[in-house]
């Protein structure tokens, strides 16, 4: 079954009713601005501003496409992560190296960067924010998922992961979202861990880049669509979306953000 475009997260459980009887509901978007920008990637926070990602600069706009704040650093090369799930304390990831900034609402410096390779991280592949000013990362060098204290204090791991799940571990998202821990291995799914680190299943979900868990839903893109897999009735949703061209979307306060080869379309339903 499909429906026409993403729906908001208000009308989502609607929807599934709906579906549940097959019937269909379309909801049409409408453009209601344009950010005009080359992104190299962007990501959004809870209340609908977008931060965009060129190169070494990060630009953040309010949910209507006006500009608010600017950061850059040179000194860390490109960006290679950023994690607006706490919008008072983003966190900046400069993979090449091995540095994580962290910035207040107004991109500006929140604290000391933190340098991966002086606390004992030699080959981190991803990062991402955690609870308590906490954060995940995922050592390359065993394999394993790793959680550090706001004092950079290692507090939870999950062991080789190669060796717990059978699998070999090549991944590339990482993040925390209520309450669980997602890290996408491309070749075989989604893996889910608690907040402890223990691992509690895998989604089927394969060859993703990325994904937005919201619910009991995760958001991938697919074939060229938004796709959605429920984690606990695994039934599977298909969209349609307002533009063929789009590389990435997310999806905030009943706003779809659609990232395209020249701009990102802020899209609200009719």
């Amino acid at each position: 079954m499909k429906l026409k475009f993403l729906l908001p997260t208000v009308i989502l459980h609607i929807a599934l009713y709906l579906l549940h009887f097959n019937s269909f509901a379309q909801i049409n978007f409408n453009i209601v601005a344009n950010i005009d920008v080359q992104a190299d990637f962007f990501t959004t926070d809870n209340q609908g501003n977008v931060y965009v990602v060129r190169a070494n600069e990060l630009t953040k706009y309010d949910k209507k496409g006006k500009l608010l704040y600017k950061y850059s650093n040179k000194n860390f090369g490109n960006i290679d992560f950023v994690d607006a799930s706490n919008m008072l304390r983003l966190l900046v990831f400069y993979k090449n190296f091995s540095q994580i900034v962290f910035l207040d609402n107004t991109l500006s410096l929140n604290g000391e960067s933190v340098s991966l390779d002086k606390i004992g991280f030699q080959q981190t592949q991803l990062v991402c924010s955690s609870h308590n000013s906490g954060l995940w990362l995922y050592d390359q060098q065993n394999l394993e998922l790793v959680r550090l204290d706001q004092t950079l204090g290692k507090i939870q791991q999950t062991g080789n992961l190669n060796l717990l799940l059978n699998i070999d571990m090549q991944p590339n998202y990482l993040m925390e979202y209520d309450n669980k821990v997602y890290l996408n291995n491309p070749s075989s799914g989604i893996l889910i861990f608690d907040i402890y680190g223990t691992y509690y299943k895998t989604i089927p979900i394969k060859m993703v880049k990325s994904f937005q868990p919201m619910g009991d839903l995760v958001y991938y893109i697919s074939d060229h669509k938004i796709k959605a897999y429920n984690t606990k009735t695994t039934e599977e949703l298909e969209f349609e979306t307002p533009s063929a061209e789009f590389q990435n979307f997310r999806l905030e306060m009943g706003v779809l953000f659609l990232q395209t080869p020249k701009a990102i379309s802020i899209n609200t339903a009719q």
